[in-house]
């Protein structure tokens, strides 16, 4: 059995809950059987969607010190092969004290700390990048470092047939959009005459702030078309022409399909990812919401940038699918089966 302890609400993005869905779904693909642990009852809805089963700690996000004696009797009581770890709550104590009682695999983005477990995974290396291998080279500890390893959903693997495209633009601004950018970025294409025969798709998740004003906005102009809680963002991705996304993992989704996107940050775990997207002409970065009053109109500007430029539009989006391939949850879950059939 594999276990995930991840969380998701108001504070925390549900990219970190997906991204474990990803793996746990090609994880039962492959025969084994999957738990997810949580603080607290939220966002699990998600998790019955995908038919998973989970186990609620009753206990503080922000402090996870205090789970650790109800994690202990947890691990003892279920037979874990693997425990995925993916949370920034989590210090490198507790992660060894987990180690301890069975295989911890730890998702870790922010590269604070060096980690005594028994497997990592950095997805976000840049090609040519060895600076995480360095920094493990004197441990013993499986890594998994590159954007080979994106754990990305089935439905983003690369399709080798043309994509049949329509006018039309997907705005994804994460699971909070705590900063109101779809709205702003709705206000400025509605002013741009370029996309006034596009339809605007809005993407929102449950914990969106902002959601009644874009249905005042939706009841004003057909053009907005609003859905909450999609599961099926690859064939979004696949039928838009262009896309708008915060950072996170939606922005390797993105490059999985092939489709010009313009980035930009809202957190500071999302800002150097995004800034580097733009300047190695992955994807168009227009900036940072919580610094940028503007960052709706900016957008909207960077985004004419690829209907004004088609044969540059072309070479972005060769470079967004030599980045990612889509395959990157069946070399996670390899390593998993490699480890256990080595009964370690």
């Amino acid at each position: 059995m594999i276990g995930f302890r991840v969380d998701a609400n108001e504070t925390i993005a549900t990219g970190h809950m997906m991204r474990c869905i990803a793996i746990a779904t090609q994880c039962r693909r492959q025969g084994m059987d999957c738990l997810f642990i949580l603080a607290e009852d939220k966002e699990t809805a998600k998790l019955r969607d995908y038919g998973f089963s989970y186990y609620i700690l009753n206990s503080k996000w922000n402090d996870m010190e205090t789970e650790k004696y109800k994690m202990q009797q947890l691990l003892k009581e279920k037979n874990f092969d693997w425990l995925v770890v993916d949370s920034y709550q989590m210090s490198a104590s507790y992660l060894q004290f987990l180690n301890n009682l069975v295989p911890v695999m730890y998702i870790d983005d922010m590269m604070k700390e060096i980690y005594s477990v028994t497997a990592l995974l950095h997805y976000s290396q840049w090609p040519g990048d060895n600076f995480y291998q360095e920094r493990y080279k004197a441990r013993e500890i499986k890594l998994l470092a590159g954007m080979q390893f994106v754990p990305l959903r089935e439905e983003f693997l690369q399709n080798e047939q043309e994509e049949k495209r329509e006018d039309s633009i997907l705005i994804t601004t994460g699971g909070t959009d705590t900063y109101n950018v779809s709205c702003k970025v709705l206000q400025s294409l509605q002013k741009e005459e370029k996309f006034r025969n596009y339809n605007f798709y809005v993407i929102i998740g449950s914990l969106n702030q902002n959601k009644e004003k874009i249905k005042q906005m939706q009841e004003l102009d057909k053009r907005i078309i609003l859905h909450e809680n999609v599961k099926n963002m690859g064939n979004f991705m696949r039928k838009c022409r262009y896309a708008i996304s915060a950072g996170g993992t939606t922005l390797y989704e993105l490059c999985a399909c092939g489709i010009p996107t313009v980035c930009f940050s809202f957190a500071e775990n999302q800002q150097q990812f995004t800034c580097e997207m733009g300047k190695r002409k992955i994807m168009y970065y227009a900036g940072d919401a919580r610094e940028n009053d503007n960052i709706g109109r900016d957008i909207v500007h960077k985004l004419c940038c690829f209907l004004d430029q088609l044969e540059e539009t072309e070479i972005y989006i060769r470079r967004m699918q030599q980045l990612v391939d889509g395959k990157g949850t069946q070399r996670i879950v390899e390593v998993l089966k490699s480890y256990k059939k080595e009964g370690k």
